[in-house]
């Protein structure tokens, strides 16, 4: 708050707004110098034609700005003209100078009374200064504070002071105020001060507050990624503020704009205020800020949940029309293989039926044909989820770092979603993967029952509970004796390692017949075909949360 010897209340504008004589138009005259019948009466009270026009003209001022002027006949000549036209026989009298001083004083005092005015006296300068003390814990930006007080006279039909005294008011109550905060604000413990100071501190010509101020730019992950770290950085301080706040006995709107001197000033000018202005500023700051920060996370989450779940939706619909599209293609496929089976050769063996029969109509394709004739529908659903567990480096990316960031709260106590939450949060927190974390039985049970068939686990899911967190995958990918490319697939969608390497494939130098090629595999993973490495050289960074997962070819 500035400590001058007199504080600058209002422009030159507005100080003529409240304090300089009315200006009337016509519509304004006629409205303002209209009487009605109690005006006539007090007017009934002065026979002399000077007085009668300057108690019009001070009673049409005063119910215009609800204040008393000095003036001569001659300054507002335009206004004696009009009164006598309106309200005297002889329009043509010249009125000069002012009425004596005992006229003028009675003119205000039935003018007050009649409108249930008070004039002001210094009697009401220190309870005045006292409702300026309380403005300014709601409004401490000071042209906020003024038009308050000055609405404040209005309502109490108190005629409000010069500017002079308004200021000098003002200045004695910004000087309380200021006394008041310090003394609050010295009750900060040391460490507490010093984490505030260290924030518009200079460090390497960039302070601490101006990396915390800088507004999210995207969703992309790095913006996502600065925005947790610096909710993390100033949690602690968070957690003081919302606690030793309400004993500054501010209002949000005192907050807010403490907190948004600290949000606007370069921190150069932060510096040259007192240190108790510094941290006040600072500790509002923090409060604040961590609030917005949250807000952003919060819209961030949002923002991927319904991506993520889009993209889900058009997964889906694409999955149907292949399904569609792939069942109605094999019919031919089917007709030929149902012509040849009654009339196949008796002396084929078991592997030769099998080979024989699986050229005509793939071995994949009896049971989706046996489900369409049987009757089932395509499962959308179960698309949706499909493409969710393929989605689950997003999930690591975009979504678990704000659920651990954000304290979630629900406006119900105690219930299941919080349960769930806490969960998660307990699970991921202590750095566990997906793969080991198992629903608690009592969480299971609120699970509606239509979708817990999307999230149990396989039989052989189970496995995965007891291997932990993986870095490296060595998983066969060519079916057979093994896992097909489609299952080991799932199997690294569960496991989440850093790195795959594909083995037990088809080769040209391998005598197993039947295993499905490298290429099969690598399509539909999504990886790029390279030359297999000789040996696998590990660096730290292919482990680190933002790394994308690399598939490995070896010779």
């Amino acid at each position: 708050m500035p400590s001058i010897k007199r504080i600058y209340l209002l422009s030159e504008a507005e100080i003529a707004d409240v304090y300089a004589r009315p200006d009337f138009n016509q519509c304004e005259k006629e409205l303002y110098f209209t009487l009605d019948t109690r005006e006539l009466n007090i007017l009934n009270r002065y026979s002399n034609i000077r007085t009668r026009v300057y108690f019009i003209l001070q009673l049409g001022y005063f119910k215009a700005k609800q204040r008393f002027f000095n003036f001569n006949f001659e300054d507002v000549l335009t206004d004696v003209e009009y009164i006598l036209s309106k309200h005297s026989d002889d329009s043509k009298t010249i009125l000069s100078g002012q009425i004596s001083r005992n006229y003028a004083d009675q003119q205000k005092k039935d003018i007050l009374e009649l409108l249930g005015y008070q004039d002001w006296l210094p009697k009401y300068s220190l309870q005045t200064e006292a409702r300026i003390c309380e403005l300014l814990r709601y409004y401490p930006k000071i042209h906020s504070a003024v038009r308050q007080l000055l609405s404040y006279f209005e309502n109490q039909n108190l005629i409000a002071p010069t500017y002079r005294k308004l200021q000098d008011m003002f200045t004695a109550a910004f000087s309380s105020e200021e006394k008041r905060l310090d003394a609050i604000i010295s009750l900060i413990p040391r460490r507490k001060k010093k984490q505030l100071a260290d924030l518009i501190a200079r460090d390497d010509g960039i302070s601490q507050l101006n990396i915390i101020r800088a507004d999210q730019k995207n969703f992309q992950y790095t913006a996502v990624r600065h925005e947790v770290d610096k909710a993390q950085k100033i949690s602690d301080l968070y957690e003081f503020a919302k606690d030793f706040i309400p004993k500054l006995k501010l209002s949000k709107n005192a907050i807010r704009y403490y907190a948004d001197v600290a949000e606007q000033y370069p921190t150069s000018r932060l510096r040259r205020l007192s240190k108790s202005q510094q941290l006040l500023h600072a500790i509002c700051f923090i409060y604040h800020r961590y609030q917005q920060i949250m807000d952003n996370l919060i819209i961030s989450f949002i923002y991927h949940i319904r991506s993520i779940t889009s993209d889900g939706k058009i997964y889906a619909e694409t999955e149907l029309a292949k399904h569609n599209a792939n069942t109605v293609a094999d019919f031919p496929q089917l007709a030929q293989f149902l012509k040849w089976f009654p009339n196949r050769d008796k002396q084929l063996t078991h592997e030769e039926l099998d080979k024989e029969a699986y050229k005509i109509l793939p071995e994949n394709q009896f049971p989706v044909l046996a489900k369409f004739f049987g009757g089932s529908t395509f499962d959308t659903k179960a698309a949706k989820w499909e493409f969710y567990a393929t989605a689950s480096r997003l999930f690591s990316l975009y979504l678990r770092p704000v659920l651990l960031a954000v304290p979630f709260v629900f406006y119900k106590e105690n219930n299941e979603v919080m349960k769930l939450i806490d969960t998660l949060k307990a699970h991921y927190s202590k750095g566990k993967t997906p793969s080991t974390f198992s629903l608690p039985e009592d969480i299971k049970n609120i699970i509606p029952k239509n979708m817990l068939q999307y999230l149990k686990r396989k039989p052989t899911d189970e496995q995965i509970d007891e291997i932990g967190d993986v870095d490296i995958l060595l998983v066969p990918v060519g079916g057979k004796y093994t896992l097909t490319a489609d299952e080991a697939i799932h199997l690294i969608k569960k496991v989440e390692p850093s790195i795959v390497i594909p083995m037990h494939y088809g080769r040209p130098d391998l005598a197993i017949e039947g295993l499905a090629p490298l290429d099969e595999f690598l399509k539909k993973i999504g990886a790029e075909q390279s030359e297999p490495l000789e040996k696998l050289v590990i660096k730290k960074e292919d482990f680190e949360a933002d790394a994308a997962m690399r598939v490995v070819v070896l010779k």
